[in-house]
């Protein structure tokens, strides 16, 4: 699938194993996302391809969705990390692929939610999920601790609440 943002176009597609490689490349030079081997990305691209998305510039990986779903929640589809190169940040990519995924898998699966897990200060994720619900015309909620910040030990890492998207229309 071809789309087209405010300054590019992008190719759409499920991403496969040997994409691996670029998904982890992308980000490890974000420096913001939580680093995950090489083995999972190529694992995530391999086995949860057909619920997650790559896109495309002229060959070159601009950004990618991992998710699943999750066994005990058969309504839902979960997104893993969403992450968009530096060089295409700011033109709605990463809410036209969550968006892409949800109307997706809403009409293959009649899945009726999208959930994530977020730390109270990333704003950027806050606001990028914020704005798929309201590009899916639905409710959100972002109040439930799923992670609390102890069982990240002495880590420094915060709280992950669940942001819950839905009904899918």
């Amino acid at each position: 699938m071809v789309v087209m943002t405010k300054e590019s176009t992008f190719n759409l597609k499920k991403p496969v194993p040997s994409d691996g490689k670029s998904m982890w490349e992308l980000v490890k030079n974000s420096k913001s996302l939580d680093l995950n081997s090489l083995y999972h990305y190529i694992l995530m691209a391999h086995h949860f391809g057909d619920s997650s998305i790559a896109a495309f510039n002229n060959n070159e990986l601009a950004g990618f969705v991992t998710a699943y779903f999750p066994p005990a929640k058969k309504d839902t589809i979960f997104v893993w990390q969403v992450c968009v190169s530096e060089k295409f940040q700011g033109n709605g990519l990463g809410k036209k692929m969550l968006t892409t995924i949800a109307r997706s898998v809403h009409q293959s699966t009649k899945i009726k939610y999208l959930d994530a897990t977020i730390t109270p200060s990333n704003n950027a994720s806050i606001a990028l999920f914020t704005s798929t619900a309201k590009a899916l015309d639905c409710n959100y909620t972002f109040d439930e601790i799923v992670y609390p910040e102890t069982f990240f030990g002495k880590t420094g890492h915060e709280p992950e609440k669940l942001f819950h998207i839905g009904p899918i229309n």
